[in-house]
């Protein structure tokens, strides 16, 4: 049993990074970690669009809410397109790094 954590489902395609060390591999990795971001913002647009698709389509928040692993509540913040707390602080110090180097 390796002692490396084992690449999400999701993520599987980039198992063929963790070949030897080289160079290319270590400015593939860099990159990979450098878009994280915008991966995570792509990620919660698709899941406001795919949520928002899913209640129009006479799915519910109660039945949502178990598979999203939240509460009902955020159902409806997901599908709105509402950020939490943890989100919010984060774009608002995307837009303070921003205005600073402006």
């Amino acid at each position: 049993m390796s002692d490396q954590p084992q690449l999400p489902p999701p993520f599987a395609d980039l198992v063929g990074l963790t070949a030897e060390p080289t160079v290319e591999q270590a400015r593939r990795l860099t990159a990979a970690l450098k878009a994280v971001p915008e991966l995570q913002r792509w990620l919660r647009v698709q899941r406001q669009l795919t949520t928002r698709g899913l209640l129009d389509a006479d799915h519910t928040r109660k039945e949502l809410a178990p598979v999203l692993e939240c509460t009902e509540q955020r159902v409806s913040d997901i599908a709105s397109g509402h950020l939490n707390k943890a989100a919010l602080a984060r774009k608002a110090r995307r837009e303070a790094e921003a205005a600073e180097s402006s």
